[in-house]
Formats: C-alpha cells, sequence, structure tokens
C-alpha cells in the first residue's frame, strides 16, 4: 500500500479570503515518489492568517487530539516552508519525535525542528545569497558522518535558496550541512528518516537527482512505519 504522507498546511489569503493550503510541488512529489498526499489542519476555531502565532494561545487538550487524530493517520509528515511558525508546528514535530514518525522539514520546517523544543531564535540574514528565485544558488557541504550524506553520496551539491532566516543552532538536531556560517540541513541519524534541509527539494522534484534521492527515501522509510 501506499504510505500516507501528512503536509502540514500553511495560512495563506487568496481572493480576501483565509485558506490554510498547501503548495502544489509538494503534492506532486509525494505523489510521484509513491505516497498518498493529505493536508494536516490547524485546531483552532480562529482564521490563522489574522492573528500573530505568539497571540493564538495555547493547544488545549481537545486542540492536541485534533492534531493527534491527524497525524495517527500518517505514515510519514512533512513541515514545509512558509513564513509563519505557530504552537502547533512546534507540537507536530514533537509527537513525530516521539512516536519516531518519518517526518521532513523544509526551509521553515527544518526551522521548527531546530526550535520546537528550546527558546532559540531565527535570525534575518539580510544576504541575497540565501534569497533567489533560481533552481541553483549555492553549494552545501554535507557531513560525511550523516544519513544525509549516506542517501546522497555526495560531499557538495548545488541548491535552490528562498529563505531570509538562518538558524542560531540546530537544538537537539545535529548538522548534516552547511554553507558558510548557515546550518542547511540537521537530522537524528539514529531514526529512519529524521532530516530537515534549509533548501525546497520539492521545487526541483521532478528533474534533480538530490531531490529524487531525498523524496526516494524518505518515502521508503514511511512506507516501513507502523503505528503502535
Amino acid at each position: 500500500m501506499k504510505p500516507i504522507i501528512g503536509i502540514v498546511g500553511i495560512d495563506e489569503v487568496k481572493n480576501d479570503k483565509n485558506i490554510i493550503c498547501i503548495f502544489e510541488n509538494y503534492r506532486k512529489a509525494i505523489i510521484k515518489y509513491g505516497g498518498t498526499p493529505i493536508l494536516i489542519l490547524p485546531p483552532k476555531l480562529i482564521d490563522y492568517h489574522d492573528f500573530k502565532p505568539k497571540d493564538t494561545g495555547k493547544l488545549t487538550k481537545d486542540d492536541k487530539e485534533i492534531i493527534i487524530n491527524q497525524l495517527n493517520l500518517c505514515n510519514g509528515i512533512i513541515i514545509p516552508g512558509g513564513s509563519r511558525r505557530f504552537e502547533h508546528h512546534n507540537f507536530i514535530c514533537d509527537y513525530c519525535n516521539k512516536k519516531r514518525i518519518p517526518i521532513l522539514g523544509i526551509c521553515m520546517g527544518m526551522q521548527t525542528m531546530c526550535n520546537y523544543d528550546n527558546n532559540n531564535q531565527n535570525v534575518n540574514i539580510n544576504n541575497i545569497f540565501h534569497n533567489s528565485k533560481k533552481n541553483y544558488k549555492h553549494l552545501v557541504t554535507i557531513e560525511k558522518n550523516s544519513k544525509l550524506f549516506d542517501i546522497l553520496k555526495e560531499e557538495k551539491i548545488l541548491v535552490n535558496s528562498f529563505h531570509d532566516y538562518k538558524v542560531e543552532n540546530s537544538g537537539s538536531y545535529k548538522v548534516a550541512a552547511t554553507c558558510n556560517d548557515v546550518i542547511e540541513a540537521v537530522e537524528k541519524k539514529e531514526d529512519p528518516f529524521n532530516i530537515g534541509v534549509q533548501w525546497h527539494p520539492e521545487k526541483n522534484y521532478d528533474k534533480d537527482l538530490n531531490s529524487n534521492k531525498i523524496f526516494t527515501e524518505f518515502i521508503r522509510c514511511a512506507k516501513s512505519y507502523y503505528h503502535e
């Protein structure tokens, strides 16, 4: 059976209406590499786009149950890129870590992984080197003693770059790749698949070999995952 991959929705505005959505490339990448995508929705009865993350209030027991019921349908989770991180992002990351659900964090998703269990802050880098619409913008260096290196079999790869912020440190994760002083990938090597990347492999999912390798391994691990 195809593994079910939950993609955490992001808040957007379309035609003056608040929506929770995912971008098409996430959906298409999951389908291409053998998964079934579903949308993971936030739990509160608010229009998220109208609130700052700090003003949404703590997750209640019922809020957490709504999230858990969704996560328990899934064999893998993607926390995608975005511009705002809410408490439910941290809860999702924490739950996936505790249950060892395969998780792929992308851009803001990687930053969530680094920050979910601590008080780390993201730093605005104000650097066009890390904010470009090009398919390939800069090199990242992969740590040889990492699961990411085991997957990619490369010490240096070219990546795209869309982010305005970097993480101060990797929190409870190990650094798996860097570009100068910017952390570009993190992981927990002891888990089947628990990797965050600062670039966007979904942007080039159909024509980039390294993106192919990342999604292929993520889906393979999701197929092997089962709930206790």
